[in-house]
């Protein structure tokens, strides 16, 4: 069984039986528990379900957060846990909108202390459980397709804050180093993040290199730091050596460690 088709027999069941264990639905699918996990790992980042310890329940379909975020899940991983090697204990940041960023303020969660100013919905929700996090959602209009919030509102409340990392993915960069996303509206608030940070974090997976959003946003000049899923080649390192930032990518498998640490 594929894993879409998995997917289709998991939500059926949820939605028949509005919850059930992970040993129930790998019997149903006949596969391992450990393959159900990383179904229902995909299945939660794009917010059709909601995860227990054991099994997982229906989850009612929220527009502000139900955009797709299990495209390159596993390079999205693999780039996103490296953050949390990057940003120290206490830090101040921004986070801004996106599956990727969504997924990499999960493994914030390994550090501690930290203050974070986002417009990105799921990414407050995976990180306002922590007592110790000073966690700000940023106000203003609602992009259901990045679950994000853009607009001028946000533009002016991030500008009431001077933070240590700004930290930001995108759509797609194209061949001059130019970031592109598919939304307008949300190339304000990143410009206005990385204006008010000391230093600037891209976090990108190596499917980025190959375009992808039309409207024209930041260059990767702009950065200090490129976080992606493996080392780029050819054009692409072309690319990041023109832009003279540093690049951080991780030795195979470190990110499932990461991971590990989160279960």
């Amino acid at each position: 069984m594929r894993n879409f088709e998995r997917h289709n027999v998991i939500l059926a069941m949820l939605q028949t039986e509005e919850h059930a264990t992970i040993d129930d639905m790998a019997s149903l699918c006949k596969t391992s528990v450990q393959t159900i996990r990383r179904d229902l790992r995909e299945l939660s980042l794009s917010g059709r379900i909601l995860r227990f310890h054991g099994g997982a329940r229906a989850s009612p379909v929220d527009p502000a957060t139900a955009y797709d975020a299990s495209s390159n899940l596993k390079q999205k991983e693999a780039a996103a846990g490296l953050l949390a090697e990057i940003i120290p204990d206490n830090a101040s940041l921004f986070l801004a909108g996106g599956s990727t960023l969504a997924i990499a303020a999960e493994f914030l969660n390994l550090r501690n202390g930290l203050t974070v100013i986002t417009n990105n919905l799921q990414a407050a929700k995976n990180l306002v459980k922590r007592a110790d996090f000073e966690v700000h959602v940023i106000g203003g209009l609602s992009r259901p397709e990045s679950g994000s919030i853009a607009g001028e509102r946000a533009v002016e409340f991030i500008g009431q804050f001077k933070v240590d990392f700004a930290i930001v993915g995108t759509s797609g960069i194209d061949g001059d180093g130019t970031l592109l996303s598919y939304d307008q509206n949300l190339v304000a608030a990143t410009r206005a993040m990385l204006e008010n940070s000391r230093r600037r974090i891209l976090i990108a997976d190596g499917s980025k290199f190959q375009g992808g959003g039309v409207v024209r946003g930041v260059h990767l000049r702009e950065f200090n730091i490129l976080i992606t899923d493996t080392k780029p080649v050819g054009a692409a390192a072309e690319l990041v050596e023109a832009a003279g930032i540093s690049i951080k990518y991780p030795p195979t498998q470190s990110y499932e460690s990461a991971r590990k640490l989160l279960s």
